[in-house]
């Protein structure tokens, strides 16, 4: 477990706070605050919303160490609990998390896994693809019918 943490990179990280800026009031009721733009219209316009980050997605070998740590586990609960915490620190594409599902012996738990992995698949358009992972019709009903409220069974 500590390998699958090590190699996702997991460091405490901490956040800088900045400085208070004074409040709306405090600037324009100041008596020594100058401002030349206090009378501008324009001078009060929001600040542009910030650019979204950018999405990390697991590289390959990442994907290598969570396939090798998941074939080292003797039960699916094991693998479940391996490949969730895998999924959560560093999110895998719909290709790679077919080959993590295809690690898991029992297709209740592959569904399972594939239900938790949808909320932090970069992905998700590309779900339908997990077909090929799922021996039966019916679990590949019950995964996308719980992903995609509009998904309708097809016979």
């Amino acid at each position: 477990m500590m390998a699958c943490l090590a190699s996702f990179g997991v460091v405490a990280q901490h956040h800088h706070q900045p400085a208070p800026q004074p409040s709306h009031y405090e600037q324009h009721h100041d008596p020594h605050h100058h401002d030349p733009h206090h009378n501008d219209p324009h001078h009060h316009q929001p600040a542009p919303a910030p650019a979204p980050a950018p999405v990390r997605v697991a590289n390959a070998e990442q994907l290598q160490m969570a396939l090798q740590i998941l074939d080292k586990q003797s039960y699916d609960d094991k693998r479940m609990e391996v490949a969730r915490l895998c999924v959560v620190l560093c999110p895998f594409p719909v290709r790679d998390l077919s080959r993590m599902a295809s690690r898991f012996t029992m297709e209740d738990r592959k569904v399972d896994f594939l239900k938790f992995a949808y909320r932090y698949c970069p992905d998700p358009e590309n779900y339908y693809l997990l077909r090929e992972v799922l021996r039966y019709h019916s679990d590949y009903d019950r995964l996308m019918e719980s992903v995609d409220p509009r998904y309708r069974r097809p016979y």
